[in-house]
């Protein structure tokens, strides 16, 4: 894909005829490798205008599978033939490896480093830069002077903490977040992710891609089993002192009523109440965690497992989620001798891994049991079943497990998931008391759901066989000449060499200034015309300029947090950041200063009272 700077304004540049359009090659209808070169999805072209019209500021949120990476990989192109650098900030080792092998594929005459992982490229001798978090955030990579900059953040949700958030950049005036769910359990999205992205511009889930084409629907099979007696005796022991806990915790003003949104709450409390509230939230958190254990280690799980062996076997591909390694090992156990099966775990080498992936890809080995590792950052093979073991409460990570096996499938194959719970628990699909909010969505999403015991588990594997659909919706697919042969009247403008601004200002007004740029700049058309450089001057490259008070971003619904009755007494710090601070004189006083970016404190008369103050530090430069 060839990004370099087109001929704006030059009098003899060559026309962009729909004849020579058409004779371009067609759209490969197959996998995503080359999706980049070609087309865009609808939501990614609708991600990237609203992105745009945010000030090329904001979060994307789109379900795992859909396609973000193609879609940074259009901002990118654009970024670069603007002449602004690029830096792709990644969690992993394992995603430098996949984003770099992604981004030479698709701008092969582009140089893209690297920094972490052993290596050390720089911005000065590179076109695009890959960075893992730590070490964007000890090295801060910035543009060369005078130049903008493009940060793009994968699995953005993941930069909250106290050395992660120091990766985000503030030289970078161009801000992309990447994730499938902007959620976390402490305070960081609003004091860290939103300062820094702005908010969120744009988010997709599953039941859009679902009905756009993009991902597949899913069949669901929950199959209940029992607790032993064991288990069930530890469980109901638990269970006491959760129910201890809770009769506190529900009768503490502003509580929040779905489970969720109470989880939410009940973390807050045992972070910052030192009051009897935060007591309570600490112990059922810990009881929380007890109880799901019991239910994640059940045996009765790993006994199902051996009856599912025959539909794991003959599916194109099985994921098999655990919680702990040890739960991966029983699973191993019970299924190894009944087919192929692999664990990767967060200790496997890499190459190992990708050996182990490789494999399960070419059919050479039926499933890959994995606890946690393949739930995000993983390029997972387009596998068509998924096994739960132990379900996780968090709806991030369940929606990262879905997004594995709903990969957008060929005809006739269909997207299966088996969810094994432990009947009566927390797990209990069917229990209305601290029901998931996330069965919901899975429920809504699916071709069918059932639920079935131990006494008929053997009809599973008749229920999971299923083929798909024999037609697969087919998504659209927006290029240069989609655009031209479904906007055709909007677009002849763009066979003149003479500009004529009255057409280009109706085009404006017919689809917005950030809709027109999106589709001239962040698809490939064969050659630059006077309307891109035309647009290109309507939508100014400075971010937050004079239209940031039209900016709007989508609204977070996140539940309100009951107020403590007894603050936690925080720590006394000299800085609020994670730089030194050091004392220096002050016209006749003194004061303390932060190392990183050299904010004073208040000025004092005497040394030792410098002690007392702290330093508000700025390192972050947001």
């Amino acid at each position: 894909m060839s990004i370099s700077r087109p001929p704006h304004g030059t009098g003899d540049q060559p026309h962009v005829s729909s004849r020579a359009l058409a004779q371009r090659p067609a759209p490969d209808r197959g996998g995503s490798e080359s999706r980049p070169e070609r087309f865009l999805y609808t939501w990614q072209l609708d991600a990237l205008t609203a992105w745009l019209r945010c000030g090329r500021r904001g979060v994307v949120e789109a379900v795992t599978g859909s396609g973000k990476t193609d879609m940074a990989l259009a901002a990118i192109a654009d970024a670069h033939r603007r002449g602004v650098f690029v830096l792709v900030v990644v969690p992993t080792r394992v995603l430098i490896s996949q984003w770099h092998e992604r981004l030479t594929r698709a701008f092969p005459d582009l140089h893209v480093g690297r920094l972490g992982d052993s290596k050390r490229d720089q911005p000065e001798g590179c076109d695009v830069l890959v960075a893992t978090r730590h070490s964007a955030a000890n090295q801060q990579p910035v543009p060369d002077e005078g130049c903008d900059g493009l940060l793009i953040a994968d699995e953005c949700h993941g930069f909250g903490g106290g050395i992660l958030r120091k990766s985000l950049i503030g030289a970078y005036n161009e801000r992309m977040g990447l994730t499938a769910t902007l959620e976390r359990s402490d305070d960081a999205i609003d004091r860290v992710i939103l300062p820094y992205f702005g908010g969120v511009c744009f988010r997709y889930d599953f039941a859009a891609a679902i009905d756009d084409g993009v991902c597949a629907q899913p069949r669901v099979a929950f199959v209940s089993v029992p607790l032993a007696k064991e288990e069930r005796f530890e469980y109901i022991a638990t269970e006491q002192q959760l129910v201890n806990s809770r009769r506190v915790l529900r009768a503490i003003h502003q509580m929040p009523a779905n489970f969720s949104d109470f989880l939410s709450a009940v973390a807050h409390l045992a972070d910052h109440d030192a009051s009897e509230h935060g007591r309570a939230a600490r112990e059922y958190l810990d009881a929380l965690g007890k109880r799901r254990e019991i239910v994640a280690s059940s045996a009765a799980k790993y006994k199902a497992l051996t009856t599912l062996a025959p539909t794991l076997r003959e599916a194109q591909g099985a994921l098999v989620f655990t919680e702990t390694v040890r739960a991966a090992n029983h699973a191993i156990n019970r299924l190894d001798g009944e087919l192929s099966i692999e664990i990767i775990t967060g200790d496997t080498p890499r190459n190992a891994r990708e050996t182990i992936l490789t494999a399960l890809r070419a059919g050479e080995v039926d499933a890959v049991a994995a606890p946690r590792v393949l739930d995000e950052g993983v390029d997972v093979p387009n596998a068509n079943l998924g096994v739960v073991v132990s379900a996780s409460r968090t709806r991030r990570q369940m929606i990262q497990r879905m997004g594995r096996v709903l990969r957008r499938k060929p005809p006739n194959i269909g997207a299966r998931f088996v969810i094994l719970f432990a009947a009566d628990t927390l797990e209990d699909p069917t229990t209305t008391d601290d029901r998931d909010g996330f069965l919901d969505e899975i429920e809504a999403i699916s071709d069918d759901v059932r639920i079935f015991g131990l006494t008929d588990i053997n009809r599973v594997g008749g229920f999971l066989d299923w083929t798909g659909p024999d037609e697969v919706r087919d998504p659209i697919r927006i290029d240069a000449v989609h655009v031209l042969s479904t906007e055709t009247d909007r677009w002849d403008a763009i066979h003149s060499d003479t500009e004529n601004t009255n057409i280009a200002e109706k085009l404006e007004r017919d689809l917005g200034p950030e809709a027109m740029y999106a589709r001239l700049n962040y698809l490939q058309w064969p050659a630059a015309s006077w309307l891109h450089e035309w647009i290109a001057s309507r939508v100014p490259n400075t971010p937050h300029g004079k239209l940031a008070k039209e900016v709007r971003y989508l609204e977070l619904e996140r539940p309100s947090m009951p107020d403590l009755a007894k603050p936690k007494r925080k720590k006394k710090l000299l800085s609020t950041g994670d730089s030194p601070v050091v004392i220096v004189t002050v016209n006749d006083g003194f004061a303390l200063s932060c190392t990183g970016c050299d904010v004073l404190s208040e000025r004092v008369r005497f040394k030792w009272q410098a002690l007392d103050q702290t330093v508000e530090c700025q390192c972050s430069g947001w």
